[in-house]
């Protein structure tokens, strides 16, 4: 039975992929992780932003936001708000804390 070779563009795909980590590592940057937070309100669109934006990680950047009016019943509005938001990854020791860049 021959073997085969597995094809060439996942194989060039992944190389790719572990040649941008590691230049990343060795500059010494840390990869920012994206994330979202949703959350609803029955008062108001401002409070189901903050409710949002209270799930959100400590240090994190709000990039976006969204909201929404939902009606639930006749006059009963539900707001229902997400902000997406950036954080950095956490330091190679684990502890969360980043390293200061000159």
């Amino acid at each position: 039975m021959a073997h085969t070779s597995p094809p060439l563009a996942p194989v060039c795909a992944l190389a790719a992929a572990l040649a941008a980590a590691v230049a990343t590592a060795l500059a010494g940057a840390a990869p920012a992780l994206a994330g979202s937070a949703t959350a609803s309100s029955i008062w108001n669109r401002e409070n189901a932003l903050q409710r949002a934006r209270e799930q959100m990680p400590a240090g994190a950047t709000e990039t976006r936001e969204r909201c929404e009016e939902i009606e639930v019943g006749i006059g009963n509005i539900r707001y229902r708000c997400t902000v997406w938001f950036d954080r950095a990854a956490p330091s190679p020791s684990g502890d969360g804390a980043q390293e200061a860049t000159p």
